[in-house]
């Protein structure tokens, strides 16, 4: 009994002891939801290859040949600095406990084992010698990268035959090597905080730091608008996984006709059609000349309707690429708007099957570099399922559809009527004139019978 008693005290303590998530938008370096991760054989997008970064997959035993590389890259990168490895080191060291900030306290709890905390006396001391080994070797990685040699790099991932004599800006790293490391560095659990880059740095020029990271970010996705401005905002990104949203988020700077349209709670839901029914029902399909995901948008005019959709490029990495991106907006203390998991609920509810993704691949929106089509389709299947979007982000897109369909009768039947019967068939419009030019001149013909023109 004393013993019930007392597990029911210490029961207590955790309930008032427990902490409370705020959300932000700074949020902490941490793990991907474990209901994400168990989905569909999912927690491979989240494990990296060859390389860690950070203190949550750092005791990988599958990893250590990346630290021996590591250990070369980072070296690499001191000597072309000012600075010996000792003061660099000391910077870290000095700002340690704030730096341990940015980490979630389940991924510091990782760290701090006997067995992890083998040849250093604290986390503190194995954090800092972390940080700066791991922050050495990425700002090495990111400076190898020549922008010159942006469109070169293009599918690196999965052509890698292709790079054999490619330069890499002078640097000693074979390219199937850059492929897997820069895989590895777009993973939610292997980010570093920008703060550390920022700390060392070769010089006192961040906005240098963000272009490198840009570059970088255009050689990981080609297809990547880096010319396009980020707005203005007051705080840095969080860690390279956060750039590379912000980017693909940011909206273009064409200028779209507004329209208003009344959102009511039915608009907001995106109807189930798929893309063959849209053209069905007269809409036609155009690909944005951006690729930022907030891109979408519906024009009609008197004759015509228009859905414009952003260029996405399928490749080997995109899966564990939409994955992570995914993860990190559903991190708990992360407050945002979803846009990425939005997005791909949206082509969700396009895409049902692989006639639809042949649709999408003829119209220059989607590039499959995957396989089969069918492939893609269930792709989009298995990674938009079930996903948290937000209502109101495509919900002028979506009230504009609803209105197209509902009120837009017989441009719809028009529409139809040409598509199935007349676009192909010369003869069928010669023969559809001639209807219509009978049709008139009989009623013509019966109108002047029973009533004839006075004389």
């Amino acid at each position: 009994m004393m013993a019930s008693q007392t597990t029911l005290k210490k029961k207590f303590v955790e309930l008032r002891e427990a902490k409370q998530i705020q959300p932000s938008s700074l949020s902490k370096i941490q793990k991907a939801p474990e209901y994400l991760r168990n989905r569909n054989d999912f927690e491979k997008k989240f494990t990296p290859k060859l390389v860690s970064i950070g203190p949550i997959h750092h005791d990988n035993k599958n990893l250590k040949l990346g630290e021996n590389y590591k250990l070369n890259w980072a070296t690499n990168y001191i000597q072309n600095t000012p600075h010996t490895p000792e003061f660099l080191h000391a910077i870290i060291a000095d700002k340690i406990h704030e730096l341990m900030d940015l980490f979630a306290d389940d991924v510091l709890a990782l760290a701090n084992n006997a067995e992890s905390l083998k040849g250093f006396s604290s986390l503190e001391e194995k954090l800092s010698w972390l940080l700066f080994v791991d922050g050495c070797f990425l700002l090495y990685i990111l400076m190898s990268l020549d922008a010159e040699q942006v469109a070169e790099l293009e599918h690196v991932d999965i052509m890698v035959d292709q790079f054999e004599d490619i330069d890499l800006a002078n640097q000693n790293i074979k390219v199937d090597q850059l492929a897997l490391v820069m895989n590895d560095a777009m993973l939610l659990e292997n980010q570093l905080p920008y703060q550390v880059l920022k700390l060392l740095w070769k010089n006192d020029n961040e906005d240098e730091l963000i272009r490198t990271m840009e570059t970088f970010l255009k050689c990981y996705q080609p297809t990547l608008d880096i010319q396009q401005k980020l707005p203005n905002e007051p705080q840095p990104p969080t860690h390279l996984l956060d750039l590379h949203r912000k980017i693909i988020l940011t909206k273009s700077n064409r200028k779209k006709k507004q329209r208003i349209v009344r959102h009511s709670i039915a608009s907001m839901e995106m109807p189930h059609w798929n893309i063959q029914y849209l053209r069905e029902i007269g809409i036609n399909l155009k690909s944005s000349q951006s690729q930022s995901l907030t891109d979408i948008c519906f024009s009609e005019s008197r004759f015509a309707a228009e859905l414009t959709l952003p260029k996405i490029l399928m490749v080997n990495s995109t899966t564990a690429s939409l994955l992570n991106l995914i993860a990190y907006e559903m991190c708990p203390d992360f407050m945002n708007n979803y846009g990425i998991c939005s997005f791909l609920g949206f082509m969700n509810t396009l895409i049902d099957n692989a006639e639809d993704v042949k649709i999408l691949r003829s119209k220059g929106i989607l590039g499959n570099l995957l396989g089969r089509d069918e492939e893609v389709a269930e792709l989009f299947k298995n990674i938009g399922a079930d996903l948290v979007c937000n209502p109101f982000l495509y919900s002028e897109v979506v009230a504009k559809i609803h209105e197209h369909h509902r009120y837009k009768i017989c441009k719809i039947w028009l529409a139809q009527a040409y598509h199935i019967y007349l676009r192909n068939n010369p003869l069928a419009i010669t023969g559809f004139c001639a209807a219509v030019t009978a049709l008139s001149l009989t009623f013509l013909q019966t109108w002047l019978s029973i009533f004839p023109p006075s004389r």
